[in-house]
């Protein structure tokens, strides 16, 4: 990972306390904007205006605004690690597969809203031409994650089928985390949940298992990909047995 917190990206380290303070004063400034006006729509005035220094002061640590964006990205990336050692620390193969993806995208979106500019980031991935590397960034480091989730859940599944499969989920994870940081946290929670339903529809329509009908249905609505091996043979692989749900 590029960078060491917000220090990767600055033109100087502040080697002081209140340099260090006012360093992640403009982070917390940035933040605010990032969310508030989106990333294209930011400027460094409005983050200086923001945290009520000079432009100048702004300069003085960070070259432009997608150094701002890196750094905060950097934070970002420091608790998705945290989220993803957590998932995989109570892995339970027997789980199943709706009430894991509710596990996992819940608990990105809660982390998330404590991540002010996530949306804006990744969002900034999605508009052509003047995209974000910080955001195309921490997509990315989301997108390897959730790959590796759907290894786990459907082994051997092809590199192509794969990554294909993460960048979807990837883009309905960022509605997810978007509806759950909406200022009517009750409608938000409620739409967030809708589009957890509609990942889950997507991945057990493309990964059903070898025996589903859908493999040999003409008129399947949605064509199946690779076949994920059903709970049985999860847990019989895993030395499980019964109902671990």
């Amino acid at each position: 990972m590029a960078g060491n917190g917000s220090t990767g990206y600055l033109r100087n380290s502040p080697r002081q306390a209140r340099s260090a303070a006012r360093v992640e004063r403009l982070l917390d400034a940035a933040e605010e904007v990032f969310e508030e006006v989106g990333y294209d729509a930011a400027t460094t005035n409005l983050v200086a205006a923001r945290a009520d220094v000079p432009v100048g002061t702004l300069y003085r640590w960070f070259p432009d605004k997608g150094a701002l964006a890196e750094a905060l990205t950097d934070r970002y990336l420091e608790e998705l690690l945290k989220v993803y050692a957590e998932l995989f620390e109570h892995l339970d193969p027997g789980e199943r597969i709706g009430d894991f993806l509710r596990r996992v995208l819940f608990l990105i979106a809660e982390r998330a809203r404590s991540q002010r500019a996530l949306p804006a980031l990744l969002v900034s991935t999605m508009v052509p031409g003047r995209r974000s590397e910080a955001g195309a960034r921490l997509r990315q480091a989301l997108t390897d994650s959730i790959a590796e989730i759907i290894e786990i859940r459907a082994p051997g599944v092809p590199a192509d089928v794969r990554d294909e499969t993460a960048e979807v989920c990837t883009t309905l994870t960022h509605l997810v985390v978007a509806a759950t940081t909406d200022e009517d946290e009750d409608h938000g929670t409620r739409l967030a949940s809708e589009y957890v339903d509609v990942l889950i529809a997507y991945l057990e329509a493309k990964f059903p298992d070898a025996d589903h009908p859908a493999w040999s249905d003409p008129d399947v609505a949605v064509r199946p990909r690779f076949p994920a091996p059903n709970r049985a043979a999860r847990l019989a692989a895993s030395g499980l047995t019964g109902d671990q749900s």
